[in-house]
């Protein structure tokens, strides 16, 4: 049975202009950034296929551009268009997260916690960062690289310049194993050790770099001097 509106009064625009946007359910607004359906389903239909496939909100919030492409009746300007919307809902929530200020921030351990369990059971290699007040409080965080099964590559200059705009105090980074293991690697090593080196220059902190892996947590110990060299990746 189609799921075509029966009343212009229903579809997902003039719901918007009648009662608002918080009246729509996430399938009415995923319908309005796609605005027309593709071959064999309207709109509603597709937005519904998508939030079936994904799990949600935060499935698609996980979804590449290149995964939108793959998913028939998406073409480059749907695509475009839903990455782009998820990623301006990922930067007004980390903004209002930099704002909150006090106590009403997120100690890093929490932090640390909630990401464990974020990257749980993700297939794909992710690397974030926290950025810490002197007091231990998350300032800003974010998910500053995504990458695939085999890894994911740190642009350290940018996490640099990143924590010297916000004047932070101190830097935490995780990232996690898809293949559930905790064990590091040597670059992983030789990272935290090349990370902390580049933070202490700038008279900042370094609290560490965790490996998480199917909801666990383990902290990166130094590589012995003298058994390897850094390349900025993983």
């Amino acid at each position: 049975m189609k799921t075509a509106a029966s009343t212009r009064a229903e579809l997902p625009r003039e719901r918007v202009e009648r009662l608002g946007p918080q009246a729509l359910s996430l399938v009415e607004i995923i319908a309005i950034l796609l605005r027309t359906g593709s071959r064999g389903k309207n709109v509603l239909e597709l937005a519904s296929s998508l939030v079936k496939e994904y799990g949600g909100l935060q499935g698609l919030s996980r979804v590449s551009f290149r995964e939108f492409m793959e998913m028939g009746g998406l073409g480059k300007a749907k695509s475009a268009t839903l990455v782009a919307a998820l990623e301006l809902a990922r930067r007004i929530y980390a903004e209002e997260k930099a704002s909150a200020g006090g106590e009403r921030r997120e100690h890093f351990r929490s932090c640390l916690a909630r990401w464990s369990a974020r990257f749980s059971d993700e297939p794909r290699e992710f690397i974030a960062a926290a950025f810490v007040d002197r007091g231990g409080k998350v300032m800003e965080e974010d998910v500053i690289s995504w990458g695939g099964l085999e890894g994911a590559v740190l642009d350290l200059k940018y996490l640099l310049r990143r924590a010297v705009r916000l004047d932070a105090a101190a830097v935490l980074l995780l990232h996690n194993h898809p293949d559930k293991s905790l064990d590091p690697s040597v670059e992983d090593r030789l990272l935290t050790e090349h990370v902390q080196r580049k933070l202490e220059a700038l008279g900042m902190d370094f609290l560490g770099h965790y490996v998480t892996a199917g909801g666990r947590l383990a902290e990166v110990q130094h590589q012995a001097p003298g058994s390897g060299r850094y390349s900025e990746s993983w």
